[in-house]
């Protein structure tokens, strides 16, 4: 029934499946080209957006066009580079206005905490405070949404301010100098003299005459981000109301069976990766219940790299058994049978590519060197099974360690024939896996926890 259903709604799709394979990736950069594409509400968002930068940066019509399309052919490539350089230039000058942003209040929000310390009523400075939190989080939000690191200060500022709206709870735990950590002094400065040297910023002002004299840039972009769609929305469903526990992943403390269950054609050994993962929770609940994210917010950081590797495991597995399964069944496939599975397949990766966090670019090239491989004849996917097996083998020994009889973790079993129907109840088994970890990862921003990582490293 799951083959019939397959093909009942596969079929549709096949017409258009030669205009949806790139060129053989010996011609076009993989993760770069291919991959590398913005939503149209994200590139209008960043477009719009007013800096204290005297020199404007601006994309034009065709310039967002490429930022927003995919590649089909090789030629599409002509000028990538150069608008997509373009468009970090951007982010980079936006960062360094929100920088300046975030310095300026961040003596506000220390007026405000002092306030609090003489006995002012929480009260009275909650919805000045929602208001900081807001923008705090739109700015969060704004860098994530562009795959690029934002700086440690944007979260250091945003806890802070989720510490200071629960004063009553947290009070016993800001130290003497709340504000004093690297990250929200030296750190922001440097940065800030940065973009000074690069000229993001005008050397001879500080950054209370930038604000000052120039109220219509903050105002422009926190009122910029409050319409952009894809950007309030995930501020108002998923980091509105988001507990701090969620930020260090939460729903996945207790979730065993989803993290470490087995994977059809593959034996792992999850045994020691499933004790450090007991250890790992524990030690995150004891620092949540500390406050340590208060003063050291990027003090605990191993919980979120112990998942982020787990999770890539799986999905490099996955994908590992289905390609040995192609090299063993595809060669008697006819064509009608290898655009469906090419369709199915691809439909599967866009399913779970949501839970591989961008870093993990090794995914993307092998994403990309698939579509370019199955133009080849004959097929073949050995080279890409290679890079998988080694990465994967790779996460395993840092998730487990070296294994004391020098086999590895992982092996992986395709002995017996698989038909067709076979390889798609696999490719739904593949789905229906990751279908269930994005329902525990529905209740959080899996990207907005993993970015905290990133900004860590």
């Amino acid at each position: 029934m799951i083959a019939n259903n397959y093909i009942f709604w596969s079929l549709y799709f096949i017409q258009t499946v030669n205009f949806m394979m790139i060129e053989s990736t010996h011609k076009v950069s993989p993760s770069y080209y291919v991959n590398k594409t913005f939503s149209h509400s994200y590139v209008s968002t960043v477009n719009s957006l007013i800096t204290y930068n005297e020199r404007e940066i601006k994309f034009s019509d065709k310039e967002c066009t490429i930022l927003t399309t995919p590649i089909q052919t090789y030629k599409d490539t002509k000028d990538r580079d150069k608008v997509f350089e373009k468009f970090y230039k951007k982010i980079e000058d936006i960062k360094c206005t929100c920088s300046v942003i975030v310095k300026t209040k961040l003596a506000y929000l220390s007026n405000i905490l002092e306030g609090l310390r003489s006995g002012g009523a929480i009260e009275v400075a909650r919805a000045k405070l929602n208001v900081l939190k807001e923008e705090a989080g739109l700015m969060v939000l704004l860098f994530q949404k562009g795959s690029v690191k934002a700086g440690k200060w944007f979260w250091s500022y945003y806890f802070k301010i989720m510490a200071i709206i629960e004063y009553e709870s947290n009070k016993h735990f800001f130290g003497e100098t709340p504000f004093g950590e690297e990250e929200l002094q030296s750190e922001i400065t440097n940065f800030i003299n940065d973009c000074k040297n690069n000229k993001y910023l005008t050397r001879n002002r500080t950054e209370s005459e930038l604000v000052s004299k120039n109220p219509n840039v903050p105002n422009n972009i926190f009122q910029e981000l409050r319409v952009s769609v894809i950007i309030v929305m995930d501020y108002v469903n998923e980091m509105q109301y988001i507990p701090i526990n969620y930020l260090y992943l939460k729903p996945l403390w207790d979730e065993n069976e989803l993290l470490f269950s087995q994977i059809t054609g593959s034996a792992i050994d999850w045994r020691p990766t499933i004790r450090r993962h007991a250890v790992e929770v524990n030690k995150t609940k004891e620092y949540i219940k500390n406050r340590q994210w208060i003063s050291k917010p990027f003090g605990h950081l191993s919980y979120h790299k112990l998942i982020k590797h787990i999770i890539s495991v799986r999905i490099y597995t996955f994908l590992w058994v289905l390609l040995e399964i192609f090299n063993k069944e595809m060669p008697q496939m006819g064509l009608f049978h290898l655009n469906l599975m090419y369709v199915e397949t691809i439909r599967a990766i866009d399913k779970v590519q949501n839970c591989m966090h961008y870093t993990e670019f090794l995914f993307y090239d092998l994403v990309s060197a698939f579509k370019g491989t199955m133009h080849e004849r004959p097929l073949n996917f050995d080279s890409i099974i290679t890079r998988i097996s080694t990465r994967v083998k790779d996460i395993l020994v840092d998730l487990n360690g070296r294994n004391s009889n020098g086999s590895t973790w992982i092996s992986i079993n395709i002995n017996e024939g698989f038909a067709f129907t076979e390889i798609l109840e696999f490719l739904q088994e593949f789905k229906n896996n990751f279908n269930l970890l994005k329902e525990k990862l529905l209740i959080l921003n899996y990207d907005l926890a993993l970015s905290i990582l990133i900004e860590g490293n």
